[in-house]
Parts: C-alpha cells; structure tokens; sequence
C-alpha cells in the first residue's frame, strides 16, 4: 500500500512540470494499468511502469475469505493462521449456597453376631454445615490453535490443564439436636477449612470478532470450554464473554538490538464469565481436619460417601486491561490483567503464518 500511496503523491506534485511539457499535454497518449500505476506513451515512446507487489504468502493462502478484497482496500490483515501457548491465573471469591454429604451409613458391630453388623444410614441432611467464605485460585495452560475465517472474525480452538484448590471456612453440626451435641462435644467443628482440590483437562472452541476505525479498534470474544476434574462426576461448562476497544501504536525499530518496527495494542475491556454450580464428587477425595476425619471416617466406612456443593461466582463481571505487542508479523506477545470483583493474569505468545 505504501508504494501506490507513494505513486500518487509523486503523481500530484509532477502534474504542473508534466502540463508544461509539450508532449505531455495529450492525455490521450497515457494510460492507468489497473494492477498498479503504469504511464505509457501510446505512440511507442518509452513508458514507465510501477505495479503494487502482493507481499510474500498473502496470494497463497486462502483464508481469510474476502481477504483480498480487504487488503484492496488498504486494510492491513495479520497471518491467517496462529498457534500459541497461554498461561492464566485466576483467585476469586466464591459464594458457596451449600455443602451437603450423601452416601453415608453408620457400623454398629454385634458381640453376637460379628458376621452381621447392624448398618444404619444416615439421612443426607443430618451433617449441617455453615460456610463463612470461599476463596478459589487455580492455574490454566493451553495450547491454541486459530485462524481468520472472515478479516473480521477469527475461530479458535484450545486444549491443556487446569489446576486449582478452594478454601472454605465451615461450621460443622447437625439438623439433630442429640447428634449437634455429640459433635460439638469433640471441639474444634467451627472455623474448619474445607479444601477442594482439584486437577484435570480443558477443551474448547471460541471465535474472536473484531473491527476498528484508523488506529481505534474493538473486539468481541467468545467461547465455551469443558474441564473434566479429577474430583468431580462430570464435567465443568463454562461460557465467556468479553468486549475490548483499544488503541494501536507503530514502535520505531531498535536497530541496536536488531528490532524491527512493530505495533503495540493496548485495550480496556470487561469479561463475563458464567460457569456450572453444582459439584458432586467422592468424599475420599477430600481432605479434612483431624477430629472432622474421625467423624467422616465413621460414617463413611465402605468409601461410597459423596458430597454435593452448589455454589455461584460472587460477580460475574470483570474488568480487563491488556496489551499485545507484535515484535514482527510472526510472532507476538500479549498480557491481560483482571480487576475489581477477581483478580485474573493472562500471558500469551503466538506464532503467525
């Protein structure tokens, strides 16, 4: 584009010398080529030719659909295709509505009869617990895989692992006033933590809108990702959503490093993130305080004893403010932080082709 741009310029500033000229006055004798800029002497006079070169690949490739159309009209487009490594760490505050144990039967022994225990269960809502608060942190890596299906949206697919813990601070009793005093006649049942560890694989997809005017631009992203857990029967669904609008800067090369001219976004933006609530999973996989264990232990004999938690993200909105510097065309590095409801970093680095 820089070249056409160039031609027009020397186009305009040479017409006054070109009108003074006397074979220069028949504009008949001159041509445009529409694949660039060509000024030809129609009477086989020498002619001077100028075209636009198409850069390196972007004739190759065939997404982005209408990309060549765009870049006719003198947008820049990045590579269509990138992969990427992403680091994100997320601590956040959880609203916990209930923690519930199932599954649950107490053995009473017989002198009698040692071959033949008596079994007891135990109702789900026997063990009351009060939750004072909960505070998640976990760690995500992917590997990201995307393209630019139209210039203005790019899909995208991720896969890695995740990582985290929650502690929340519980208060253990029971709906029976007989079993409440047994229990708290052990002490220390108030102000225990409950500790929710958890590990295993993420997948998803997401797709990317963006658009801009001058160096403004915007971005709209979405995706859905899945986390089967080694804690928890199932799986975790999540849905986000997050706008961004930024400005772009052209950075001057640093030849003394060997740096070429790049671009640096900078964005301020927001993320709501909706996510599954219900977790059930086996209580062996739990860990809990000394005098709490004895009591789980008890009742929870066989190994078949599950819990239930239900809980919801305190807000689900987040505000962002990032930034991604493409060193070259090929390869760049981006960082995001979240505030105010949850803390959330993100870095990134990518290769484009």
């Amino acid at each position: 584009m820089k070249i056409l741009y160039l031609i027009k310029y020397l186009a305009i500033a040479c017409a006054p010398l070109c009108a003074c000229a006397g074979e220069f006055s028949d504009s008949s004798k001159y041509a445009l080529n529409p694949k660039g800029v060509e000024l030809s002497n129609t009477q086989d006079a020498p002619y001077v030719t100028v075209k636009e070169e198409a850069e390196e690949g972007e004739e190759d490739s065939f997404l982005p659909i209408f990309g060549k159309e765009a870049r006719e009209r003198g947008y820049e487009l990045p590579n269509p295709y990138g992969i990427g490594v992403n680091y994100m760490h997320i601590r956040q505050d959880i609203d916990v509505k209930s923690i519930t144990f199932g599954g649950l039967s107490l053995k009473i022994n017989n002198i009698f009869r040692p071959n033949n225990p008596t079994i007891i269960d135990i109702p789900s809502d026997l063990f009351k617990i009060d939750v004072h608060s909960t505070k998640q942190r976990s760690h995500t890596e992917t590997i990201r895989a995307d393209a630019w299906l139209f210039p203005f949206m790019n899909v995208y697919a991720v896969a890695g692992r995740t990582k985290g813990k929650s502690v929340s601070k519980i208060d253990v009793g029971s709906t029976n006033p007989f079993v409440n005093n047994i229990i708290k006649g052990i002490g220390d049942m108030d102000g225990l933590d409950f500790i929710l560890k958890f590990k295993g694989t993420t997948y998803g997809l997401g797709s990317t809108f963006a658009g801009g005017v001058g160096n403004w631009f915007g971005l709209l992203d979405l995706n859905y990702t899945k986390t089967d857990l080694n804690i928890i029967k199932g799986d975790i669904k999540a849905f986000t959503l997050s706008p961004r609008v930024g400005y772009r800067f052209t950075l001057p090369a640093a030849e003394s490093i060997g740096l070429p001219q790049s671009k640096f976004n900078f964005w301020v933006g927001a993320m709501y993130y909706s996510v599954q609530q219900n977790f059930r999973g086996n209580l062996t996989n739990l860990s809990f305080s000394p005098k709490l264990q004895q009591i789980i232990s008890a009742v929870n004999w066989h190994g078949n004893g599950e819990f239930n938690v239900e809980q919801r993200i305190k807000s689900p909105w987040n505000m962002l403010t990032g930034f991604r510097w493409e060193i070259t065309p090929n390869f760049n590095w981006s960082v995001e932080a979240g505030y105010l409801n949850k803390f959330s970093f993100l870095t990134a680095l990518e290769c484009r082709f």
